[in-house]
């Protein structure tokens, strides 16, 4: 029993020894990465762990299954590499292979069922190298592209395009002197191939029309392109030698009217004293004026005049002088200075006082000095008083009554002639002024002039920018709209430029939108507004066929399709310089329901007793311009030509615009900044003004920098004077009857509109320049 005991000792012992053998199992993964480690115990089960996903594996189970561990164990994981099946489809999607590819393999190309007529493969849709899914690959073609040369009447080649598979070439052939455009010499409307065209012109014939002296045709030849015209001579004329003919002859490229040039035939022209002796003999041309010399003085008379007149002289002459007794020279001037009569009188003889002029606001009161028993000549001038009316300071007869004192208000201040001289400084300087002639526009331009100015305007991206009706900011993709809009790509190399007439008051924008910037009121896409009448040359049209970019007289930009009636060159040019005008020069007035501002102007076609008939521009369904016969009664509204540019003129037209509302850009129709004021105030007298103050002070002559302005040096300008600041222009209008000097201004500052305002309450230190409109 004992024995038994101890067997059954030994045996617990062993089990329990033996079943309490430790073993390490080890789990290897893909490339022998270890996933887990674990210690269990003999006779244990193992517990196997989740394999990890590979991509471009499949995992197929472990190298060895144990049931029971007994010893340190590697367990590895299985795999086996995917394969994926590879469509490639051509341009029609039809099938045309399918491949087998492992996993990070590439697909073989197919080599058949690929090729079309006008097009060449670039690529496949997606990658067909290291494959690692299943794929279905569609060519890529492009339209295939091929080279036209074209040649010019010398064959220099002209311009080389590539055009792809069956378009169309547009090409323009270039001018050639003496030559004109007959057509190209094969068809190029379905490129198939490289192609070389050649030009064909032919020769121009041009008519050379020669006139008489008097300028009746006298006889009219055709001839060709660089032709040599001889033999032909005026008819003789009396008193004249035919020289030559006031045109070349020896190289005929264009038509043109030839004149005679004839040398005057000359004369001999005697001067003689009272005595007969000789004072000046001269040789003088036919029909010019001999030169007189200076008559001997004779005691007790005054020379009058020689005997002869010496002008336009046709033959010899003899002259002597005419003496008249000694007088005195006595003149009349207005309280200006300015001459009203001059009358000779005989020593101690008395002058007779014309009739005073009537001066505004003043009462003749006397000559300021005695114009009988005249010993001597004299200057009489006329002594007003003034009438001492009563008007508010914001009548414009207030400061009229106040410039009368020193300035005859309705004397011309600068004549037609001279506000053409203006005009012409405006506009040779486009640089400084941004002001053109736009019946002297080019009719043709380039893509990259286009291109420049419609770039000019690149603050899209400064502000926030707006939706005209809901008020809320945009995104970034309907900014990107706009600026598509512009349809730069469509921009051709050469520009065929178009005319149009603007038909009612339309904004001009920095971009086709009426999406505002920064805020409404001062929105910085708003660029200025054009005006019922105002010429434009059409440059380009946006994608959506909404907008032109045009350039106006002073300015350029985008403005709606609507406001513009498209026309001719030469019905703009007719319409812009008209035989007589009829000029609006109140604020605004509305004809044909368009809003129509100070300083616009019309063709007159009839002025009678009652009304007047102009031509208005309108725009039928096409877009087209359509003049319209427009007739309406008499008011103080309009003014037959351009207003004589007079002092009182100018205040009138200035303090018309007293009060009205400041509008950044002239965004509203009731409104106006203080530029467009400005120019509104002297359009109306026919000067071309620039549009932003910058240019203004820039127009040579007239305008000058400073640098700050003293009221002193304020007053040395006259009445009239613009003054600015670096961002503002404002007009001197002179001093109050105080001796302030005032300014006259369209401000946003305040209540936003046209005030009156002290110089010294401005600030004279903010000047920087002036223009002189004298």
């Amino acid at each position: 029993m004992k024995i038994f005991k101890i067997i059954i000792c030994l045996f617990i012992l062993f089990v329990f020894v033996g079943c309490g053998s430790e073993y390490e199992v080890k789990f290897l993964g893909f490339d022998d990465v270890e996933i887990k480690t674990e210690i269990v115990k003999a006779k244990d089960e193992i517990t196997y762990p989740e394999v990890p996903n590979v991509e471009g594996y499949e995992f197929t189970g472990w190298d060895k299954e144990i049931i029971n561990v007994s010893e340190n164990t590697i367990i590895k994981a299985q795999y086996k590499k995917l394969v994926y099946i590879v469509n490639f489809y051509n341009k029609n999607k039809e099938l045309i292979d399918t491949q087998n590819v492992e996993y990070g393999e590439s697909a073989i190309i197919p080599t058949e069922g690929l090729d079309i007529v006008g097009y060449d493969l670039t690529g496949w849709d997606k990658d067909y190298t290291n494959v690692k899914s299943n794929l279905d690959l569609y060519p890529i073609y492009e339209v295939s592209k091929y080279n036209v040369k074209f040649y010019g009447i010398n064959g220099e080649l002209i311009t080389e395009k590539e055009v792809l598979y069956g378009e169309t070439v547009i090409v323009t052939a270039p001018e050639v002197e003496g030559h004109t455009f007959v057509s190209w010499d094969c068809d190029f409307s379905n490129v198939v191939s490289d192609m070389e065209v050649k030009a064909l012109y032919e020769i121009d014939k041009y008519k050379v029309t020669f006139l008489t002296k008097n300028n009746k045709v006298h006889e009219t030849v055709e001839v060709e392109y660089g032709s040599k015209i001889e033999g032909i001579f005026p008819p003789e004329l009396e008193g004249y030698t035919f020289i030559e003919w006031d045109q070349d002859l020896s190289f005929i490229k264009n038509s043109f009217i030839a004149k005679p040039i004839y040398e005057k035939n000359k004369y001999v022209v005697t001067f003689y004293d009272e005595n007969g002796n000789k004072l000046s003999e001269q040789v003088v041309e036919h029909g010019k004026d001999a030169k007189a010399p200076e008559a001997p003085e004779k005691d007790g008379y005054f020379f009058s005049d020689w005997d002869q007149d010496y002008t336009n002289v046709k033959g010899d002459l003899d002259l002597n002088p005419i003496y008249e007794e000694i007088t005195y020279v006595v003149q009349f001037v207005n309280m200006y200075g300015d001459l009203i009569e001059s009358q000779r009188i005989k020593p101690n003889g008395s002058a007779v006082a014309p009739t005073p002029p009537t001066v505004d606001y003043y009462t003749f009161s006397k000559w300021d000095q005695d114009y009988t028993n005249v010993t001597k000549d004299i200057t009489v001038k006329a002594i007003y008083t003034k009438t001492n009316q009563s008007f508010d300071i914001k009548d414009v007869n207030y400061w009229l009554q106040v410039l009368s004192k020193e300035y005859d208000i309705k004397k011309i201040i600068l004549n037609e002639e001279e506000i053409k001289l203006f005009n012409k400084s405006v506009t040779s300087s486009y640089g400084s002024t941004k002001v053109l002639d736009i019946t002297n526009v080019s009719k043709v331009s380039t893509k990259s002039y286009v291109e420049g100015l419609i770039n000019r305007y690149s603050n899209i991206n400064k502000y926030n920018v707006y939706d005209n009706n809901s008020k809320t900011v945009i995104s970034s993709t309907t900014k990107n709209q706009i600026l598509e809009n512009r349809n730069l790509t469509n921009i051709q190399s050469s520009v065929e430029v178009k005319f149009g007439l603007v038909v009612d008051f339309g904004w001009l924008r920095s971009y086709p939108t009426n999406h505002y910037s920064n805020n409404y009121s001062m929105d910085r896409f708003q660029e200025t507004t054009l005006n019922v009448g105002e010429g434009v040359a059409i440059y380009h049209e946006s994608l959506d066929k909404e907008w032109v970019f045009v350039q106006a007289m002073n300015y350029n930009g985008w403005i709606e399709k609507k406001y513009i009636a498209e026309c001719s060159f030469e019905e703009m040019v007719n319409f812009l310089n008209p035989e007589e005008r009829l000029v609006v020069i109140s604020d605004y007035v509305e004809l044909e329901n368009a809003h129509v501002r100070m300083g616009q102007s019309f063709p007159l076609l009839e002025n009678d007793q009652s009304k007047y008939k102009i031509s208005f521009p309108s725009r039928n369904n096409e877009g087209k311009l359509v003049l319209k016969e427009l007739s309406f009664g008499k008011t103080n509204d309009y003014n037959v030509g351009y207003l004589d540019y007079t002092y009182e003129n100018v205040f009138k037209q200035a303090f018309k615009l007293l009060g009205i509302d400041y509008s950044w850009g002239d965004k509203e129709k009731d409104g106006r900044d203080c530029s467009s004021t400005m120019n509104a105030i002297y359009n109306s007298f026919g000067f071309m003004m620039p549009r932003n103050t910058s240019n203004q002070v820039a127009i040579p002559t007239y305008g000058k920098t400073v640098s700050g302005l003293t009221v002193a040096s304020l007053m040395t300008y006259k009445p009239g004077t613009m003054i600015f600041t670096s961002s503002h222009v404002m007009l001197y209008i002179g001093e109050n009857e105080q001796g302030v000097p005032y300014l006259l201004h369209n401000t946003n500052a305040g209540n936003g509109e046209c005030i009156l305002q002290t110089f010294e309450s401005y600030g004279g230190s903010k000047m920087i320049g002036v223009l002189r409109m004298q």
